[in-house]
């Protein structure tokens, strides 16, 4: 550990999550000193849906295979499990993870290029100097010359340097259903999106090595999501299924309300930072991309005191991708039986849809083509 009075890192990343683990191994590629402080011991649990993107992937740049647990062929495209429709995605869209496996899979990562890890160290507070900053943790102090909050979405580190009501958050619930091969084999290598599962949003079934992860969510938030997540379940996998489910519920950061995302020598990423998609509720690709950008403003600045770098990089790359995803979600949600009978019937708006999955194209150009498309597909009766 580097004590008050020993060298200090350059950074000093909080959270062990995708963001930080994937920051720590790019910056120690790039030769940095770098240290994670993680308040739990790795690996830990992390609720999640545990779906990871093609374009998630692409980011990370490394092999995930050794843990990987369902690759995505396909999506069923359904309205209150009335007739569906099968959306074939060759390549496949993206994978599905344990969260306890796939954190600690990049953080073997991070650790590999170099960086240093501190599993059981919790974060306590922060001071800031002229020059360096002093971390405060459960295990004595780290000095460096910039810290890092990818402490989730109860960030400790933007409750003590920012704002804690900085992010706007919404619930989401989900249930671990144990797989009984014979009703589910149709999704062994596909996901369900059922957009009548919850109102004003949508449930998901995401297939894992040994049980369904199955969850409700709204960008509006919404309310009895206990109550709709059990009748979702129930008419997709039998109400046999409701005495063996565990259900667990998990917050999704889906706007940093002021737009800040550092301070002095502190920057916020991740979920910390309240970057995620309103849309589908995705955290993981807008965690590793914040770290990417990141990395990519500390290349090009350095440390140099009080750079802006990093924000420019999310409000030109990120943010715009997260407020058209935020308006396609309103439009969605607020009618979704006439835009998914809109959707069902047409083609150029499934392979859209297709390209948000697997990250082919952004939820601003789809936005965009959408609403030029609009005269054609609004009132067409498909």
């Amino acid at each position: 550990m580097s004590a008050q009075n020993g060298t200090p890192f350059d950074v000093v990343i909080v959270g062990a999550g995708p963001a930080g683990a994937h920051l720590g191994r790019l910056l120690a590629q790039q030769g940095g000193s770098v240290a994670i402080i993680e308040k739990c011991e790795i690996p830990r649990d992390k609720i999640c849906g545990g779906g990871v993107s093609r374009k998630a992937i692409d980011l990370l740049g490394t092999d995930i295979r050794p843990v990987v647990h369902r690759w995505i062929g396909g999506a069923y495209l359904c309205f209150s499990n009335r007739p569906s429709i099968l959306k074939v995605l060759d390549p496949p869209a993206g994978c599905t993870v344990s969260r306890r496996e796939f954190d600690s899979f990049l953080v073997d990562r991070a650790r590999a290029a170099g960086t240093r890890i501190f599993a059981q160290t919790q974060f306590l507070d922060v001071n800031l100097g002229r020059e360096f900053v002093l971390v405060q943790t459960n295990r004595g102090a780290f000095r460096c010359r910039l810290l890092i909050g990818a402490d989730g979405i109860a960030s400790a580190v933007r409750a003590k340097v920012f704002d804690r009501h900085l992010v706007r958050y919404v619930p989401a619930l989900e249930a671990l259903v144990p797989i009984d091969k014979a009703p589910y084999v149709q999704w062994d290598r596909h996901v369900l999106f059922d957009f009548a599962a919850m109102a004003r949003g949508y449930g998901w079934i995401f297939p894992k090595r040994d049980h369904f992860n199955v969850g409700v969510y709204s960008p509006s938030g919404g309310r009895r999501l206990r109550e709709q997540l059990l009748a979702f379940v129930a008419r997709y996998c039998g109400h046999a299924a409701l005495s063996k489910i565990q259900c667990r519920g998990f917050p999704i950061p889906v706007r940093n309300v002021r737009g800040r995302l550092q301070k002095d020598r502190v920057w916020l990423l991740g979920d910390a930072a309240g970057l995620a998609d309103a849309l589908f509720g995705e955290g993981i690709y807008f965690a590793l991309k914040s770290a990417t950008l990141a990395a990519r403003a500390l290349c090009e600045t350095g440390f140099a005191p009080y750079s802006s770098r990093y924000s420019e990089l999310v409000k030109n790359e990120m943010l715009s991708e997260l407020h058209a995803s935020a308006w396609m979600g309103k439009a969605l949600y607020a009618f979704p039986r006439f835009t998914f009978a809109r959707l069902v019937s047409n083609p150029r708006i499934l392979e859209r849809f297709a390209g948000l999955i697997s990250g082919t194209i952004g939820y601003r150009q789809c936005l965009q083509r959408t609403l030029i498309d609009a005269p054609r597909w609004l009132f067409s009766r498909g």
